[in-house]
Formats: C-alpha cells, sequence, structure tokens
C-alpha cells in the first residue's frame, strides 16, 4: 500500500509471521512507518484478513496511540479511493474505533472493567490523582506508625532509632513509603519484599560468595583493575621511550604484577579478592637524576599515574573491603531484623492503602497493571502461578500482540503481555520493536535488559521462532550529523557503560538523502559545533570571600556558568538566523522538500534537567530578541510566585525561620529593602529576624520612623494571619492572602502573569484538596506540599501557551524523544551527572534487594554494608548506562545541524584529564575512563581528543598528536570566557526589580555583606520610588484619562485593593465581556492559518485546543466560529494570509519592551531632574504583518460597540496604537504603513 520504497530489512520487519519477531529500530530508521504498515497489511490482506480489533497494539504514550490510529484511518480512507467497493476496507474502517491501539494502561484498564467480577471490584471505582493518592499514604503511615508505638514493638523500635534518629519519625516514614513505590514496580510486590529481606538471612561465607552483591563487586573490580593495568603499561611504555627513566622500570613492573593477581583472584571467593587487594603493595621508586631525564613532561606524567592508581586501589579497598570478609558476614547478618522488619511495615502499609483505596473506591496507576495481573493468573495449589481463563481466552483471541517502544518496557507490563499473548507457546505472536539505545526511562524501572536480553539471543536467521531484524538505516540526519554521532558513541559507548557495544553493526547508516544547493551566500549543515566555556574566573577573589561557605559560591558561580552559556546559544542563534555578509542560512522544509531560510520554530534547545536553566535561557535569549518557548514539564514548584506564597505560610506557622523570612521580606507583599535587611541584622547578629523586628516594633531599638513603621505593620499582619489561619479552612486562608496581599493581582500584572495566576490557582485547588482530608492546620498543609513534592518531584507550570509559534523551543531531552528538529542545540553538558541518591541510607534494586547501612546501636556506629556497597555500584553503572543513551537521544533529534555547548570549571585541567583518559587505548576510551566522567563533557572531551579535528583541544595543553584516531566526521571547537561574553544592560538595575523584588534567597546562612552583596540597589532618584519599573500601554492610557479595562480596576497592585473572587469561587453564570475577549484573542493567536478555509476547519481547530486543554468547555462554547471566518472573510484578512503564504513578516500576541519618559507616567514631577529618567513600557501586539517591506498593523477589539458609533473607538485606543507603532518600528527597522481596529461585535475594521 502506498508508494513508500521500503529497505530489504524493513520489508522483512513488515511481512514476516508466525515468530516472536525482535526489531531493533535505530533512530531515524522509521520505527512507526514500519509499525504502522506491517499492521495495515495484516487487516488488508486478500487472503487471510485479520479484523484489526483482533490485533493488541501496546504504544507508550496515548498520542502515540492516536497518532498510529489517525495513520491506520489514513491509509485505510486512501485505499478505500482506490477500491470502493472493498468489503475488507470498509469493515476495517468500521472496526478500528474499537481497535485496542493502546497504552499499556489503558489496555489494563479496559481488562479490569471488563472483569472486575473476578477480582471482586465494584465497578463504579474511579482512578484517584496524585494528589489524593499522596494525601491518603500521609494518613496510613501515620495511623500506622501510631500502632506501632502502642503495640511497642521493640523491632520496630530499633529500626526506628537505626534510620530516624531522636528529632521525629519522618525519615523511617521516607524509607517505607520509598520502598512501597519501588516495589509496586515488579509484577509480585509482596513476594519480592519477602525474599529480599530473607537474603540477609546468610550465616556462612560460601553462602555469601554464591550471592549477587559478590557477583557484582567481582565484575566492578574487573573493569577497574582492568584499567589501572591498562594505565601502567601505557606508563612503561613511556618510560622505555623516555631516556632517563630507567629506573622506575622496576616499580611499575611490580605493580603491574600486584594488580595483576588481583584481577586473578576474583576466579575465587571473596577471602582471596581480599587478600589479594590487602597485599598490594607499591614499592618507592628508585630516585633518576634530573639532568638524565631527557623529558621532565614524561617523568612527570609517569609519576602522576602511578599516584594517581595508588589512590585509586586505596578507594577500592575503603569502599568494597574496608572490613574483612567475617566482618561484611556479620554486617549482613545483623542488618536480617532490620530488613524483615522494614518488608513486614511496608507490606502492612501496602495492605492498608489497599483496604482505604477500596473503602473510597479508587484506584492508582499502580493498582490498573497489578489488577489487571490478577485478573490474568491463578494460584495453583502448590502456589505456582498459572495463566487463568481470562488469560487464555486473550491468547486465543489476539492473533498478534505489537509492542511499541520495547526498550522501555518493565517487568510488570513483560508478564502481562506474556499473559495475553502466545510468547512462550509453540505459535509465537508478539512484535516487539524499539532501540535500546534510546532506553531513558530506568527513573520508572523501565527494563533494558529485557530488549538486550533477546537481542542478544535471537537470531538473525529467517524461519526462526524467535527472531531479530536491525534497521540502522537513518532516514533523518544529515550526513555531518550521524557521522558524528557514530564517532562519539563508537569511542565511548560499551557494555560496561551503555549495556551495549558501538560496533559497525549499532552505528547509524545514512538514509536520508539531501539535495545539493548552489546558491550564492547561502549556508547549510555545516560541521557539529562545540562551545566549551571556561567558568575559572567567574568569581572574583573579593566575591569569594564574601560568602559564608562553599556551597554558595559553588551555586553562585553554577548559575553565573548558566548565563553566560545561555549568551553563547543566544549568539549563535543570532548567527543563525541572521548570518552576516548577506549570508542565508538555509534548511529543508519538511513539507515542500525545498530549500528555505531557517526559521525560530526549526531549532531546539534540549537540557539534560531544566531546573534553574530553562529560566535563565528564557531571560537571556529574551534580553537578545529571540522569540522562545518552554515547556519543560517542571518549575511549578520553583516558579517565584509559588516560593514566595510558600515562604508566606511558613513564617505565619513559625516566624522563626529566617530564610523565609527574608524571602517575604523581600518580596513586593512587605518590599523591605536590602539596606533595611542589612541594617536590621546589623542591631542584633544572633537573633532571629522576627526577634528583632519585634524589637523594633515594640521601640527597644533606635531606628528611623520609616523603618520602624513598616515592622510595626509587618507584625500586625502576622497576628491577624497566624490568628485568621487557626480558623480558617486552609483553601479559604490561602485565598484571602492573595487579596488581602494584593499579591494574586501584583503578579497578574507582572510578565506572564496570566501563567503566574494559574500557578497560584493550582495552589489553592491543592489546599482544596487537602481539605477533604482528616489533616487539618497550616504545619501539615506545609508538610504535605514538602512531601508532594518529593514524591511526585516537580511540576510543570500551568499550561496557557500552544507550541505552534515561530519560536525557539526549550525543552528537556525526555521531552524531545521522538521529535526532530533542523537544529537542535544539545546545552548543559557540563553539568555533573546527578548520583545524589546513593547516599540514602538504604539502596533498593529488583535483582540486588535492600542496600542498608547498619547501624551498631551499642556502639553508635554506622557503617555500609557490603549488599549497600554492591547496590552502590551496580545503581553507578545502571545511571550512567542511561545517562549515555540520553545523550544519543538528544543527538539523535538533529536533522541538519548539531551545536553542543558546555561549562567546566577549569579547562586546563578538564582537557589534560580528556588527552590522558584517550591515550591509554589505540582504538577506543576505555570503560574504566569512561566511568571517571562526570558528565557528557567528560565523555565528548574525551572522544575529540582523539579526532583530528581535536586539535584545539591538544593545542591549548601541548598534548602528544599521535592519539588521533581516524574518523571522518567534521568538528568544529570553540573556547569561550566570562569577557567574551560580558553584555551591557546600561537599565538592568531598572529592568530586573521585578524578579529582584520577588527574590527568595537560597538556604544557605544570610551575613551581612550577602545581603548588601546580592539583594542591595539604591535607586538614586528617590522622588520615583513609587513607581514602577514596568508599565503597560493599558497603564499610560489610564494616565492619560482613558477608558480603563473593567478587570484592571478589580486590583490595584500600588494602590488600594478591592477584593475579588475568581471564577472557581464565585456563585456566576457564563463568562464575562473581558473573559471573552481574552478567549478570542487567545484562539486567534493559535489559529493554524493553513487550516482556517472552511468555517468547519475553525470549528475543528477550536475542538483541538478544547482536547489539548488550551481551552476550557465552557470557553470553547462562547468562540463565535463565524465572527473569526468573518474576519479571514474580510479585505484585511485577505492580506494578512496573503503576507503568511508568502512567507512574510507575520507576529501574533507579539510582546515587546520599550523605554518611555517618567514624566508619561507622574506629571508631578520635577521635568529638570527626571527629563532623562526612563521606565520600561511593556505591552503586547495582537498582530502586525509585512506588506510591501512595510508593516500593517491590527488590534483586534471586542468591546460592545453600538453601530454607527464605531468612530469613538479610534479616540479611545489612539495613545495605545500609537505605542504600538513606535514598538514595532523599534523592533522591525521597517515603517509602519497603516493601523487598523478590527471590530469584532460588528465584523468591521477600522483604519487609524
Amino acid at each position: 500500500m502506498g508508494e513508500t520504497r521500503w529497505t530489504k530489512e524493513q520489508l522483512q520487519s513488515i511481512t514476516t509471521r508466525n515468530c516472536n519477531l525482535l526489531v531493533a529500530a535505530a533512530a531515524g530508521s522509521g520505527k512507526t512507518a514500519v509499525l504502522v504498515e506491517r499492521i495495515i497489511r495484516i487487516i488488508t490482506n486478500e487472503e487471510n484478513p485479520i479484523d484489526i480489533d483482533r490485533l493488541l497494539v501496546v504504544t507508550f504514550t496515548s498520542a502515540a496511540a492516536a497518532e498510529m490510529r489517525e495513520r491506520i484511518a489514513a491509509a485505510i480512507s486512501k485505499a478505500l479511493e482506490e477500491n470502493p467497493n472493498s468489503k475488507v476496507l470498509q469493515r476495517q474502517l468500521t472496526l478500528l474505533s474499537r481497535s485496542n491501539i493502546t497504552t499499556m494502561h489503558s489496555f489494563c484498564l479496559d481488562v479490569i472493567k471488563n472483569h472486575f467480577h473476578t477480582i471482586d471490584l465494584d465497578p463504579s471505582f474511579r482512578i484517584s490523582d496524585e494528589t489524593e493518592n499522596t494525601l491518603l499514604k500521609l494518613e496510613i503511615i501515620n495511623e500506622l506508625f501510631e500502632d506501632y508505638y502502642e503495640e511497642e514493638d521493640k523491632d520496630f523500635k530499633n529500626l526506628l532509632e537505626s534510620y530516624s534518629g531522636y528529632r521525629d519519625d519522618e525519615k523511617l516514614k521516607d524509607i517505607v513509603l520509598d520502598l512501597y513505590r519501588f516495589s509496586m514496580s515488579g509484577p509480585w510486590p509482596e513476594r519480592w519484599l519477602l525474599e529480599k529481606a530473607e537474603e540477609f538471612n546468610i550465616n556462612t561465607l560460601e553462602e555469601l560468595n554464591n550471592t549477587e552483591w559478590i557477583k557484582v563487586l567481582k565484575d566492578n573490580i574487573a573493569v577497574e583493575v582492568s584499567g589501572y593495568l591498562s594505565m601502567l603499561r601505557k606508563a612503561v611504555d613511556i618510560i622505555n621511550e623516555t631516556e632517563g627513566l630507567e629506573p622506575y622500570l622496576e616499580a611499575f613492573i611490580s605493580d603491574i604484577e600486584a594488580l595483576q593477581n588481583v584481577y586473578y583472584s576474583l576466579d575465587g571467593g571473596i577471602e582471596d579478592l581480599f587478600k589479594s587487594l590487602s597485599s598490594v603493595e607499591f614499592i618507592k621508586l628508585k630516585v633518576v637524576r634530573k639532568n638524565k631525564v631527557e623529558d621532565e613532561e614524561a617523568q612527570k606524567n609517569v609519576k602522576n599515574i602511578r599516584d594517581g592508581i595508588k589512590k585509586k586501589i586505596n578507594k577500592l579497598i575503603e569502599d568494597s573491603f574496608s572490613m574483612t570478609p567475617e566482618e561484611s558476614l556479620d554486617g549482613i547478618r545483623n542488618s536480617y531484623p532490620y530488613m524483615k522488619t522494614l518488608a513486614n511495615i511496608t507490606l502492612e502499609f501496602s495492605k492498608r492503602f489497599a483496604e482505604k483505596k477500596k473503602e473510597k473506591n479508587i484506584l492508582d496507576f499502580n493498582d490498573l497493571e497489578h489488577l489487571c495481573l490478577k485478573i490474568l493468573i491463578k494460584v495453583d495449589e502448590n502456589g505456582d502461578i498459572k495463566p487463568s481463563k481470562v488469560s487464555e481466552s486473550f491468547r486465543e483471541y489476539f492473533d498478534e500482540v505489537l509492542v511499541d517502544e520495547y526498550q522501555d518496557s518493565n517487568n510488570v507490563q513483560e508478564t502481562i503481555i506474556d499473559l495475553v499473548s502466545r510468547k512462550t507457546m509453540e505459535n509465537p505472536n508478539v512484535f516487539m520493536v524499539g532501540d535500546v539505545k534510546q532506553s531513558i526511562y530506568r527513573f520508572r524501572q523501565a527494563k533494558p535488559e529485557l530488549f538486550l536480553d533477546k537481542y542478544n539471543k535471537y537470531p538473525l536467521t529467517e524461519g526462526e521462532i524467535n527472531r531479530k531484524i536491525q534497521l540502522y538505516k537513518n532516514f533523518r540526519s544529515r550526513e555531518e550529523v550521524i557521522s558524528g554521532v557514530n564517532f562519539i558513541f563508537k569511542m565511548v559507548m560499551s557494555k560496561t557503560v551503555g549495556e551495549l557495544e558501538y560496533t559497525e553493526e549499532e552505528s547509524l547508516n545514512l538514509g536520508a538523502s539531501y539535495k545539493e544547493i548552489n546558491e550564492d551566500n547561502v549556508i547549510t549543515a555545516g560541521p557539529i559545533e562545540l562551545h566549551i566555556l571556561d567558568k575559572s574566573g567567574i568569581l572574583d577573589e573579593e566575591d569569594i570571600e564574601d560568602y559564608s561557605d562553599d556551597n554558595s559560591s559553588e551555586e553562585e558561580e553554577e548559575l553565573d556558568g548558566i548565563t553566560l552559556e545561555a549568551r553563547i546559544v543566544a549568539k549563535r542563534i543570532n548567527d543563525l538566523i541572521n548570518p552576516k555578509n548577506g549570508e542565508v542560512y538555509k534548511v529543508i522544509d519538511k513539507s515542500t522538500g525545498e530549500y528555505r531560510p531557517l526559521k525560530y520554530k526549526d531549532i531546539v534547545i534540549l537540557l539534560r534537567a531544566t531546573k534553574n536553566w530553562s529560566e535563565i535561557f528564557l531571560d537571556e535569549l529574551g534580553y537578545e530578541g529571540i522569540p522562545v518557548y518552554a515547556d519543560t514539564g517542571t518549575g511549578y514548584f520553583e516558579s517565584i510566585e509559588i516560593r514566595t506564597i510558600m515562604s508566606l505560610l511558613k513564617i505565619i506557622d513559625n516566624p522563626m525561620q529566617d530564610i523565609p523570612m527574608i524571602a517575604v521580606l523581600r518580596s513586593p507583599i512587605i518590599g523591605f529593602t536590602a539596606e533595611e535587611l542589612a541594617d536590621i541584622r546589623l542591631l542584633d547578629k544572633e537573633k532571629y529576624y522576627y526577634e528583632i523586628i519585634s524589637g523594633i516594633a515594640n521601640s527597644e531599638y533606635d531606628v528611623n520612623s520609616k523603618l520602624k513603621g513598616k515592622c510595626i505593620e509587618l507584625i500586625r499582619n502576622l497576628e491577624v494571619w497566624r490568628k485568621r489561619a487557626i480558623y480558617t479552612p486552609i483553601d479559604e486562608f490561602i485565598w484571602f492572602l492573595y487579596m488581602d496581599t494584593a499579591y494574586y493581582g501584583y503578579v497578574g500584572a507582572m510578565p506572564n502573569g496570566k501563567l503566574r495566576q494559574a500557578n497560584l490557582k493550582i495552589l489553592f485547588q491543592r489546599a482544596k484538596q487537602y481539605e477533604q482530608t482528616s489533616f487539618k492546620g497550616l504545619f501539615n498543609f506545609i508538610n504535605f506540599i514538602n512531601k508532594l513534592r518529593k514524591s511526585s518531584g516537580d511540576m510543570g507550570s500551568a499550561k496557557i501557551l500552544g507550541e505552534n509559534e515561530d519560536v525557539v523551543r526549550i525543552m528537556s531531552i525526555h521531552k524531545s524523544k521522538g521529535l526532530e528538529f533542523p537544529v537542535v542545540f544539545t546545552s548543559g553538558v557540563g553539568k555533573q551527572f546527578n548520583l545524589m541518591d546513593l547516599n540514602n541510607p538504604i539502596l533498593y534494586h529488583d535483582d540486588l534487594g535492600f542496600g542498608p547501612e547498619y547501624v551498631d546501636l551499642e556502639k553508635r556506629n554506622a557503617y555500609s554494608t557490603l549488599p549497600k556497597e554492591a547496590i552502590k555500584k551496580r545503581i553507578r553503572l545502571e545511571t550512567l548506562s542511561e545517562e549515555m543513551r540520553i545523550l544519543y537521544v538528544a543527538f539523535t533529534r538533529a536533522k541538519e545541524k548539531l551545536i553542543i555547548t558546555g561549562a567546566t570549571s577549569n579547562l586546563e585541567k578538564s582537557i589534560s584529564k580528556w588527552c590522558s583518559a584517550a591515550a591509554l587505548d589505540s582504538e577506543l576510551v576505555l570503560p574504566s575512563e569512561v566511568l571517571k566522567g562526570k558528565s557528557y563533557l567528560d565523555w565528548i572531551g574525551m572522544a575529540l581528543c582523539k579526532h583530528r579535528d581535536g586539535n584545539p583541544l591538544r593545542d591549548y595543553i601541548g598534548a602528544y598528536k599521535d592519539i588521533i584516531t581516524n574518523d571522518f566526521s567534521t568538528w568544529s571547537v570553540q573556547f569561550w570566557n566570562k569577557n567574551l561574553l560580558t553584555v551591557d544592560k546600561k537599565n538592568e538595575s531598572v529592568d530586573e526589580s521585578e524578579e529582584r523584588k520577588l527574590f527568595i534567597t537560597s538556604e544557605v546562612e544570610v551575613v551581612d555583606k550577602e545581603i548588601e552583596r546580592r539583594l542591595g540597589y539604591k535607586y538614586k532618584y528617590s522622588a520615583s520610588g513609587t513607581l514602577p519599573s514596568n508599565i503597560s500601554v493599558s497603564d499610560l492610557k489610564i494616565a492619560a484619562y482613558e477608558e480603563e479595562d473593567e478587570d484592571l480596576r478589580t486590583v490595584k497592585i500600588f494602590g488600594d485593593k478591592e477584593e475579588f473572587k475568581p471564577r472557581f469561587l464565585k456563585e456566576k453564570k457564563g463568562l464575562s465581556g473581558s473573559e471573552k475577549g481574552t478567549i478570542i484573542h487567545f484562539v486567534m493567536q493559535k489559529l493554524d492559518l493553513d487550516k482556517i478555509n472552511t468555517l468547519e476547519d475553525i470549528k475543528q481547530q477550536i475542538d483541538n485546543m478544547k482536547a489539548n486543554e488550551l481551552l476550557t468547555k465552557e470557553e470553547a462554547s462562547v468562540i463565535d466560529c463565524n465572527k473569526i471566518k468573518g474576519f479571514f472573510d474580510s479585505d484585511l484578512g485577505k492580506r494578512l494570509l496573503k503576507a503568511y503564504y508568502s512567507e512574510g513578516m507575520l507576529k501574533r500576541e507579539f510582546p515587546f519592551f520599550t523605554e518611555v519618559s517618567s514624566l508619561d507616567i507622574d506629571k508631578t514631577l520635577p521635568k529638570e531632574i527626571y527629563k532623562d529618567e526612563k521606565i520600561r513600557l511593556q505591552g503586547i501586539i495582537d498582530c502586525f504583518f509585512e506588506e510591501e517591506n512595510e508593516i500593517v498593523l491590527l488590534d483586534y477589539k471586542t468591546d460592545y460597540v453600538e453601530l454607527g458609533k464605531e468612530e469613538s473607538m479610534k479616540e479611545k485606543y489612539k495613545i495605545q496604537i500609537e505605542y504600538y507603532k513606535k514598538a514595532i518600528e523599534k523592533v522591525t527597522g521597517k515603517r509602519v504603513k497603516e493601523s487598523y481596529l478590527y471590530l469584532f461585535y460588528l465584523n468591521k475594521e477600522l483604519k487609524l
């Protein structure tokens, strides 16, 4: 079907039947197209068509399932056009609506709904959300611990004392909740908990030697010692090649023999290994005379190699064999009662949680898979698990089970697939497709080992009952991208790190065809770029001295480094969009297949972690005039408005907390200046801020009247708030704070105000859910939010923006999976890998079980057990392997251009480390060296030090040139430092005032200099202190006595306030006129102009916005599609569309910032003083477009206008339009030739 030219391997993947088939599909190899074509051919086979509802197709996301249905429907419809009388095609199109193309969770839900009676489940159940689950868990864990306290259980008491300390039991509660969550990722959680606890019940060294823990330790030691031997042999080569170093030879040969003995002892038991490691002795180097050494650098090099290995061997012994084997055995044996108790507590929690959910008739997502399993199995009289009748019926019903993204399956999902398919039977029927190099969801307990096990066992041979096919042609990327990706991963990916050897067989093969372009001044493709920022010197010495501890300086350096790296990215984007010398950077248009100039929407910035990074990148790119959008899925708890309100709640609950107190004092809620904070601290360096402020309010300190007045007001407010918090439900109290402080209105007036207010509404909704539980009080609510943040991770901010605009996108690498972009920036590659979880008191692993610290309650000391060290090493390997695959996903998103940016604290040291690692092997970077990498940049640097284009790296430190590997990929390496990236922001102190006022300090000790240095800014024009640093066009309209928008009157940010309620607190019918106007503006911004030809097209787009949660059902219902269609049918609308289709400039909802005189804001200011003082003006222009190299400005109005009185609108909006014109001409450099108001009420345009 269709005209697609399939490769041999693709065609085999489509047509092979009657076996378990694993398709290893590399990035860009057409995996989805192959899967869809396979389904289509199965259901339209002329000889033996299989109904589509007899297939089970499991996708990773709901979006993927929907896309697959659409593709299948389109293919069937196209076939019907060619053969309209085909009953087979008609039947399949009819059956498509009931097809089993679904996610695993949706399939499990269907199974439960259809077979609930087999497990005694009420069919009227509902699915609970994460907030409700978190609250239930907190309630149950508290009740459970209370019961244990009442029983005075000795084992529980010992466990509590060991892992929670004396203050409270929160740590142990967290451990139980974490263990429960982890255990639920397996198919049989109860069995797993009991078995893994029982593994500590060992009494002999022979039993210990047979454990998986010892095997893991041995495997790890083998990799490390192998690397040390390679380093020593390299040192011996240098000694032999350098005259005068011969006396060193004896010691190095002795070292090699000692480490070889360690390596050989790995075949024995733990006693042999311990003995061989303990007996490693580094004899003293013989003295060499300086005047006889021809190369002092070589001498230094070999000594450094040996010193480094000494340290590493000592660290190896310290980590794994700090105790004798007998002592290690005692530690495991002594931990047994603790682990057994912990397992039992977790099981009891699980039981009570299940009972509570049954009582409330709810299920969570874990329940879906586990209840589905319960339906699909039966337990016989011997306790063995067998398929149930439901399982057998599925096996008979499904002709084929197809699993997409198989590399991300977990053990539970694998078990379910086994139970509904014939995978383990004589007539197998499972099709599995994926790419293990893109398995990046281990944090969700994905098991790439499931894919790898089959990949290593299944043969390529045709006709086998289990078979694999490899798709390694990449139809996405240019050769420049493919060759660079292949080079990096050939150098660093291995079975040790990456869990797969990146051989020629695994390498990407060029499948895409990019035609040549021979136009003058046109740039395409280009080498892969690596931009390295040297952060050394970012902090001046005097800055460093001001810090109270090392953590704060490291944090400051990191934030400064992110800012500078963002500037590198901004510069390169501007260079690509607007190249110098009249050049144009072009890419292939996906829809036309022709070259066109690069657009912002062709560019994506991928980040491993978006926290801190995305906000800074948004600011820096925005400052450079680059339109940018970030949908990171995080940032809610870190948003300034949520942090401010949570800090306010904390000091209302307990004002003796300096960090949240300072945050509130500096916020617009209170408005203390930096100088005032410094003055308060200088009064008494020992007391809490609250104590000093109370003293000021009670006249215990002599301060100026202004500061005293502020302190009195704060104390009064806190008293009122604290009293109200006692008797007011928390949701109502939070909304009261929003109104009483006017903070809700304040953030609404800031940039991204709607988003900030939406975030505050979410916090209000969380409080409402909290009020429905048995928990009460402000303290418990704060604790609940902390638990929610920890258990669920950060959440995405409220969703109010679409993604179809011409903007640069910022997203996490995880979110980019499955997507492709012409130009990809992979940024932040210098950020260190996050291995903090390895420091937890108890580690868990699905194969290795529990890894606890053992706490000796009598001796009052704690030490790591051998199981913990084994699990720590395994998790570290798995984490680094996952990071390797994440980097692969990032690089393979690029179609035409890949640009990599990263920072290092000391460039010279980093390059020396990379080159040393690269020099140890003639072909690849050794796994032992890759394991030492602390960031993606380390891996990239090690590889490039072996590449011919790595000369800038080698030249930087004067390294040897003989480590070059023959490779044909092309790279460009550039170094940056702070001096090259300094930006002159003349009015920065004014422009940043809204963020400065919202500043929340990091949780480090606040000292006087730090307050002054970080928070301080003294505005030189004191008379204008009441003026905002930003002002909107609407505010200027008010200043000119123009009519004010109704909503702007509701809350006055800088004056008196009137209490109002949000829509969800009001009892009202329908939306207000201003709300309807906002919705129309939103829709006009989001409409895809390629799909507005008919009224039905517009209605379909509105439905899509509603489905994607961009509009609520109520909002969608008030949109008059006829009015919108009327606009596009008007002369003005047609001119707009003409500009769009001709690819001229067209901007919708265009935000701008410009400067206006402060005298425009306040006419009372003295002209002679303030004539040069500027205030930043901000606004959003509805629409403007380019026509004959000039600009046409368009502003939508949804006001009620009486027919015949429309001319009054010109006067009403004259000032607004004038400022819009000035802003456009300043930004574009083009003249605004015409300005229009479009009156939707009358469907009429007004020319100004």
